[in-house]
């Protein structure tokens, strides 16, 4: 499947929201604050080689708070390879228990090749240490394209809050993610590491490498590539300019046998903390 910057983004801002460790004396089972939480809106435009006609795209994301449910919207336009498409994804992570929460989110193209007619992704997170700095992360996967072409594929990751070893506000995280893709059986594995420096509310910057092979993606106008390596990095950088509002700067290097992208997504996000 098609990977997708914006998406990547939409991941690593719920995590950073909700997700990821925090010192021991901010767990509590009590409920966080109810309502809209956060909502972001971004633009970007990535620039292909090889003669591929650029990318162009915008989006609007939202954060809800009800329960012990953090509910996540995504809606992107976008126009690749000369195709347009608009794709709205739903999430929603739960907290089940002391130090485990469980996330399921579901998503839908309107045809657009490069788009999943259905996506469907499930998340099992474990804090655990003596200071609830380390979460370990279980996941399961189901894409089905316009065509024939399925994917599915399972995950283990880890994140860690490393301020009580640096003394300083570091994030770590690392991921394993197997695939199968058919037709075909193509079985394929990618990794990824992420660093994140600084803390919400102030700056932070978070960098992410991703490499492996991919099962297939398609390139528009009924064409695609299969069994293929691939690399990507990305730099974000996120800054808070008021207590509840910011700009985020995500700029993104992808790179496989058939073509490279490089370009930038701007957003706008507005927080109720």
């Amino acid at each position: 499947m098609i990977p997708n910057p914006s998406m990547t983004v939409a991941v690593l801002a719920l995590a950073l929201l909700g997700g990821l460790p925090r010192p021991v004396r901010a767990q509590s089972d009590t409920p966080a604050d109810q309502g809209l939480r956060q909502l972001q809106v971004a633009v970007g435009h990535y620039n292909l080689s090889q003669g591929y006609a650029s990318w162009q795209e915008a989006s609007v994301r939202g954060l809800y708070r009800q329960g012990k449910h953090l509910w996540g919207l995504e809606m992107m336009h976008a126009d690749r390879f000369n195709e347009r498409g608009t794709f709205v994804g739903l999430q929603d992570r739960v907290h089940v228990a002391p130090r485990w929460d469980i996330s399921l989110a579901y998503g839908v193209g309107d045809g657009a090749p490069w788009l999943p007619r259905d996506r469907v992704d499930g998340f099992v997170h474990h804090t655990w240490g003596e200071q609830l700095n380390w979460v370990t992360n279980v996941g399961l996967g189901y894409y089905k394209a316009p065509d024939q072409h399925r994917d599915r594929w399972g995950s283990i990751g880890l994140t860690a809050w490393l301020e009580p070893y640096l003394k300083g506000p570091w994030i770590a995280q690392g991921e394993v993610r197997w695939s199968q893709s058919d037709p075909g059986s193509v079985d394929t594995r990618q990794y990824f590491l992420a660093l994140t420096w600084g803390r919400h509310g102030q700056t932070q910057i978070t960098g992410r490498h991703g490499w492996g092979r991919e099962g297939w993606q398609s390139l528009g106008d009924a064409r695609s590539i299969v069994d293929f390596a691939s690399r990507q990095d990305t730099l974000i950088v996120q800054h808070w300019m008021a207590r509840d509002w910011g700009i985020k700067v995500v700029a993104d290097h992808y790179r496989n046998d058939q073509y490279r992208r490089q370009g930038l997504n701007l957003a706008w996000f507005k927080e109720w903390p």
